[in-house]
C-alpha cells in the first residue's frame, strides 16, 4: 500500500475539515442511472434517482422518476414516456441547486461526462432542461480526498460499501450501481430511490468519521504517517539547525501552554 504524499494528505484532511465549519451550507449528492452498458436508443444513460443531503442538519432531499411516476398518478406500467418523466425530475433538481447558489457539494466520484455533474447536465439539455451551473470550486470530492489522506487501497472494493461494514453503517436498501440499474429496468423504481437515499446517509457519516479521525479502514499507523516522518528526516539532513530549532520552539511553546493551564 502506497503511502500519502504528505502535502496532499494535509490539503486533503484541511479540505475536508473546512466541510464541517459551515456544514449547513454543504450537501453530499448522489445519484443512480441506467446501465452505462445497456443503454438504448440514445448516447447517455438515462438518471433515474437523485439524492441529496444536508451535511448539518441531515435533512434529505430526493428527485427521482419513481416521484415524478407518483405525482402523475399513473402506474409504473403506464408510463408512456421516461424521458418526460425524467426531464421533470432533472428541472426539480435543477430548481434546487438555483435557490442554493453557494453550496458546496460533497460528493463520491462525480468527475465525468460518464459519471459526474456532467452527465447529468449533458442528460438535461438532451430533455430541453437548462443546467445551472455548478462551479468546481462547489464542488469536493470525497473519494480523491480518501485516496491523498489514507493512501492507495486503503479498502478493499467495492468501498462505499466495504467503509460501511468496516465502521458499523447501516447497508439496508443498498444496491450497487449494476442492481440499482437493474432494479429500474424491472420497474424497481422505489428500490433505485432508496439505495441512493442510503448511499448519501453513507458518503456523510463516513466524511464525518474521517473529520473525527476515527474512520476504519485498512491503512495502518505507518501508512497514514511515515511520509511525515521521513519528510521531517530529510528536512533535518538539510538543514539540521533549522530543524532543531524548530523543535525547541515547538517544545517551548508546548511547555508555555502547560504552565498557563497549570496557573489557570
Amino acid at each position: 500500500m502506497a503511502a500519502p504524499n504528505p502535502t496532499r494528505q494535509k490539503a486533503a484532511r484541511e479540505g475536508l475539515g473546512r466541510l464541517f465549519v459551515h456544514p449547513s451550507s454543504v450537501f453530499v449528492i448522489h445519484y443512480a442511472c441506467e446501465s452505462f452498458n445497456e443503454a438504448q436508443g440514445y448516447a447517455s444513460p438515462r438518471i433515474t434517482a437523485i439524492a441529496l443531503r444536508n451535511l448539518g442538519t441531515g435533512d434529505t432531499s430526493s428527485f427521482s422518476i419513481h416521484a415524478e411516476v407518483e405525482l402523475s398518478r399513473r402506474r409504473h406500467d403506464e408510463v408512456a414516456s421516461l424521458d418526460a418523466m425524467e426531464g421533470a425530475m432533472l428541472a426539480r433538481f435543477y430548481d434546487f441547486v438555483a435557490r442554493n447558489p453557494y453550496a458546496t457539494f460533497l460528493h463520491w466520484n462525480m468527475r465525468d461526462e460518464k459519471f459526474g455533474f456532467a452527465a447529468i447536465a449533458h442528460r438535461s439539455g438532451l430533455l430541453g432542461v437548462k443546467p445551472v451551473a455548478v462551479h468546481d470550486s462547489q464542488k469536493f470530492d470525497l473519494s480523491r480526498a480518501f485516496g491523498e489522506i489514507f493512501g492507495s487501497n486503503y479498502v478493499e472494493r467495492p468501498v462505499i460499501e466495504t467503509l460501511a461494514r468496516n465502521n458499523g453503517l447501516s447497508l439496508s436498501s443498498f444496491l450497487s450501481g449494476l442492481q440499482e440499474a437493474q432494479a429500474f429496468a424491472q420497474g424497481q423504481y422505489y428500490k433505485v430511490l432508496q439505495s441512493v437515499l442510503c448511499k448519501v446517509t453513507i458518503i456523510a457519516e463516513v466524511a464525518q468519521l474521517a473529520s473525527d479521525r476515527a474512520l476504519v479502514t485498512d491503512a495502518g499507523w505507518w501508512t497514514l504517517n511515515g511520509g511525515q516522518l521521513r519528510e521531517a528526516y530529510e528536512m533535518f539532513w538539510r538543514n539540521p539547525v533549522r530543524a532543531i530549532s524548530g523543535l525547541v520552539l515547538g517544545a517551548g511553546g508546548a511547555a508555555f501552554v502547560l504552565m498557563m493551564r497549570l496557573l489557570s
